[in-house]
């Protein structure tokens, strides 16, 4: 049996242009685990809307981010991958380790097409999006999937969909604040996390329970698969490692956009909130994100920060992401190698 880690994403566009937008675009808003609502309208969305004047856009945005070798996400992920396959080289494991991407290159159904080619026949599955989504992760994991079975022989496939309580990954999420935040000079710290529709959760929760809030406090059965509540427990993981009070940090949501509710409390009302309450001096952490991309960069790093300083604060610090810590990398391994220990013994 010959095993292989994928490590998987959503993607990210291949150059900071309108092109490079519109290449990235037509797939991501083509996905109706992203955009769950009628085709025609998504079609229409697509192509008379976000193709011709949001790819410009956003593309300026984007440049404002790029690195000497290309998007952030990109670069670290081609370092996670390496590392990881590194760290099992030097084991002596023969593990594959290969990186797939949703909407962008090396596309989910080329890594899986390459591990097939590569005799893989038992494959991780670690999703580089730590709180499930079925606009993230069931989508992914859907489309490997579907690529396993074009496989003359499918593969056994196996999902980490947890990887928001990985004691290893809340290990290094707080050895990275650790390193970056001084609490005591601080009025607060916000734990900011990519927003959904609230239709997005419901779907996700077929017993009904979610009740936006009163219930993310602990995980259980019947919301174990609820965004909003992994991302609340994956604050408390991470604030538990640290020792914090829980006065001194909140959760909030950001990127929202449409007419539709999204999942509360909102980043934007949340800041101004806390500035009126005193707060001049805070401290955003985007645990949502294994690496730098435009949401962390550039929508908080620049506009969020600027309404918080219009608003009348002083002090704004954006605590950088995993990105190609160290720590991180060691982490991936392990939680990688004690998953792939624990299949060798089933």
């Amino acid at each position: 049996m010959t095993q292989a880690v994928l490590l998987m994403n959503l993607g990210t566009p291949s150059e900071p242009t309108a092109k490079g937008l519109r290449d990235f675009y037509r797939y991501f808003f083509s996905d109706p685990y992203v955009f769950d609502f009628n085709p025609v309208g998504r079609w229409l969305l697509r192509n008379l809307i976000i193709l011709p004047f949001r790819a410009p856009r956003i593309a300026k945005d984007y440049a404002e981010i790029w690195m000497e070798n290309g998007s952030p996400l990109k670069v670290y992920a081609d370092e996670m991958e390496a590392s990881l396959q590194k760290s099992f080289d030097q084991q002596g494991n023969q593990v594959l380790v290969r990186t797939g991407m949703a909407y962008s290159k090396p596309y989910v159904w080329d890594a899986m097409a390459d591990l097939e080619a590569a005799g893989a026949t038992e494959i991780l599955l670690l999703p580089m999006f730590p709180q499930y989504s079925t606009a993230t992760t069931a989508s992914v994991f859907n489309s490997v999937k579907v690529a396993a079975k074009k496989w003359a022989k499918p593969p056994k496939l196996h999902f980490v969909d947890d990887l928001f309580q990985e004691p290893a990954f809340l290990q290094a999420w707080a050895s990275l604040i650790q390193q970056h935040v001084d609490i005591e000079s601080l009025d607060h710290i916000i734990f900011s996390y990519h927003g959904v529709p609230e239709k997005t959760i419901k779907k996700a929760d077929p017993a009904g329970v979610c009740e936006f809030g009163t219930c993310c406090h602990s995980t259980t059965d019947s919301n174990r698969l609820c965004y909003r509540m992994q991302c609340v427990q994956t604050t408390l993981g991470i604030t538990r490692e640290l020792g914090w009070e829980p006065d001194e940090y909140s959760v909030a949501f950001q990127s929202r956009f449409g007419p539709l509710p999204w999942i509360q409390p909102y980043l934007d009302e949340h800041i101004e909130a806390l500035v009126a309450k005193g707060n001049k001096h805070i401290a955003v952490v985007t645990p949502s994100f294994i690496s730098d991309c435009l949401e962390t960069l550039f929508e908080i790093g620049i506009e969020y920060r600027e309404q918080f300083e219009e608003a009348g604060g002083e002090k704004f610090q954006l605590v950088p992401n995993l990105n190609n810590e160290p720590s991180w990398f060691r982490a991936v391994y392990d939680i990688a190698n004690r998953h792939l220990l624990a299949l060798a013994s089933l």
